[in-house]
């Protein structure tokens, strides 16, 4: 899939990127309370999908279980928000 971000869009991607992965960032969200709680969940969703996959005991079904919810959660933050889940 492609889309255009913005300056401001990549540097959030780039930041929350990080954040998956274990790198410690900081972001200062605002926006309106449903695009935040689908930003939130969106982020949680992919977070716990990364850890699975790097969990020493992860199945093939616990991995495709996190990416189902990945999927869902990305599937509403573009439904909220208009935007793409970049993640």
């Amino acid at each position: 899939m492609m889309f255009k971000l913005s300056t401001t869009g990549k540097l959030f991607a780039i930041a929350a990127a990080a954040w998956l992965v274990g790198k410690t960032t900081s972001l200062k969200i605002q926006g309106e309370k449903r695009d935040i709680e689908a930003l939130k969940k969106a982020l949680m969703s992919s977070k716990v999908f990364m850890d699975e996959l790097r969990k020493p005991g992860a199945t093939v079904d616990s991995v495709m279980q996190r990416l189902k919810l990945k999927h869902a959660s990305a599937a509403e933050f573009q439904r909220v928000t208009g935007i793409p889940w970049p993640l």
